[in-house]
């Protein structure tokens, strides 16, 4: 086994509807004693080889890493390429899409018009079961720290971590990257601090920033928001078109640090990033 690859495994667990696939890569100090853990739900990609290499990098942090897929009991997503996928969803709301699409051979027009029907009529009712009951399983397991179990998500699965925080479901943080806001009347049952990154031109979600914070504050619940300048919806993800190198390790430092405050974990916590270092605090 090599470095890149020690503590890396396909696993899966059990969710309501059947077997959920799922990734995880332990720490190196696995075996040792319970570690925090980290669950992490992937944008509408699905489970890529980013998000796997993001749980590479929570591992080398000190955390297990845990990393279901979502689109396990989806038969159709199995048909498609990971690079087809990505090009279908970074093409849909892309103002000239049609262009770019009548350019290509028929056979890719054919497979991209797969992927953007695949894409609008998902089955999403699985998704917030699954995520709990991934939560569920690791709090079950004896190699994860006891109340150090933190999830972070991006736009799908950062919109569903917040669906998490009002469901009441226990853990010791999460973090959430253009997500969409939960139910906002039902943040009074919010458990546990939330951190939330926007990105500043996210027309879809980031204009709901304020009555976000509102929401939280009027509960006396804890939300820590940051807005990005200059980012668009996807910033953190380095093969994406909207991939922004600055504003992606800042939200990583501020994610990073945040779950290891919260966690306990062996990672020690430095300060949090202010304003001058790129973006700017939400309230």
């Amino acid at each position: 086994m090599t470095a890149a690859s020690a503590g890396f495994e396909r696993t899966s667990f059990q969710g309501p509807r059947g077997p959920v696939e799922a990734v995880q890569v332990r720490p190196s100090s696995a075996g040792r004693s319970p570690a925090p853990a980290v669950l992490i739900l992937h944008e509408g990609l699905g489970l890529t080889a980013h998000t796997i290499e993001l749980a590479r990098r929570f591992a080398q942090e000190g955390y297990l890493a845990f990393a279901p897929n979502l689109y396990s009991h989806d038969a159709a997503h199995r048909g498609f390429t990971e690079a087809e996928v990505a090009r279908g969803v970074g093409l849909l709301r892309a103002p000239d899409r049609d262009e770019v699409i009548a350019r290509l051979p028929a056979e890719e027009q054919e497979r991209l018009k797969k992927v953007f029907a695949w894409f609008g009529s998902r089955d999403t009712s699985t998704y917030l079961p699954d995520a709990r009951a991934a939560v569920a399983h690791l709090a079950g397991r004896s190699d994860v720290r006891p109340g150090g179990i933190a999830a972070v998500g991006f736009s799908l699965g950062g919109g569903l971590v917040g669906q998490l925080a009002v469901a009441g479901v226990e853990l010791a943080a999460g973090a959430v990257f253009y997500g969409q806001a939960p139910a906002l009347e039902q943040v009074k049952s919010v458990r546990f601090p939330l951190q939330v990154h926007y990105a500043e031109e996210d027309p879809a979600i980031t204009p709901r920033a304020p009555e976000v914070e509102a929401a939280f504050r009027g509960a006396g619940r804890e939300l820590i928001a940051f807005v990005y300048p200059g980012t668009r919806h996807g910033f953190f993800n380095e093969t994406r078109p909207a991939y922004h190198a600055e504003a992606a390790q800042l939200s990583w430092r501020r994610t990073r640090d945040f779950f290891a405050e919260r966690t306990g974990s062996a990672a020690q916590p430095r300060p949090q990033a202010g304003a001058a270092e790129g973006a700017r605090a939400a309230g």
